[in-house]
């Protein structure tokens, strides 16, 4: 296809199945992906990594230093039950502010489509990850759009219907680079093994007989 398609990448694996998802899709790829307070390391090389590895036009960097997940809002003190570290990472309005900016990027670079990462365990706990939430956004860009031409740009969510395992199986179909994503809740040269990200990812990779490549690189 001719259109051009903003993927939203974080270097996660979910956001990397978009963008080869993306591109085997759409001749034209743009990546946007969004630098805010004490984002690690890893994940920012990781997306680096992954855009080139994809071939993307441009890999545009937002800086957003006032943007803070909720662990580092009450500095480690966040007074909610959270066995699963949900609500530490939580941020509010995410959603509405990364796809707002993106959508800016779209109108401008007449790009018709804007490739999100949500998954079927996100809307659980994340009601901005929904697929309703995207389409309130969606009409709303919509009515806002004067550049548009009669033809809006629009979110979509390719894995909004998948749990881990079925995206791992579609991550190896594409053909995605696996290693090089970044998932681990913490710093460090590599994943940990035991936070709730590194848990999902381990468990869907056994459920496969597979072996997480990011748990045998050097």
């Amino acid at each position: 296809m001719a259109d051009k398609v903003l993927v939203m990448l974080s270097g996660g694996l979910d956001s990397a199945t978009c963008l080869y998802w993306a591109k085997k899709r759409f001749s034209d790829v743009f990546a946007i992906t969004f630098n805010y307070y004490g984002r690690l390391v890893q994940e920012k090389r990781s997306t680096a990594k992954l855009a080139r590895s994809a071939g993307t036009t441009e890999l545009i960097t937002i800086d957003l230093p006032f943007v803070k997940e909720a662990s580092d809002f009450y500095n480690g003190q966040l007074k909610k039950h959270d066995p699963q570290a949900l609500w530490s990472s939580y941020v509010p309005a995410r959603n509405l502010m990364f796809y707002s900016i993106a959508a800016h990027y779209a109108e401008y670079l007449d790009a018709k489509w804007i490739v999100g990462g949500h998954n079927s365990h996100d809307i659980k706990f994340f009601r901005d990850a929904s697929s309703r939430f995207i389409e309130k956004l969606n009409a709303l860009f919509k009515e806002g759009c004067l550049l548009c031409n009669g033809r809006t740009y629009k979110i979509v969510l390719p894995l909004a219907k998948k749990n881990r395992t079925e995206i791992v199986m579609l991550a190896r179909k594409l053909k995605v680079p696996i290693a090089h994503t970044w998932s681990c809740h913490r710093e460090g040269e590599t994943h940990c093994g035991t936070c709730y990200a590194c848990r999902q990812r381990l468990d869907a990779f056994r459920s496969l007989g597979l072996v997480d490549p990011v748990f045998t690189r050097s």
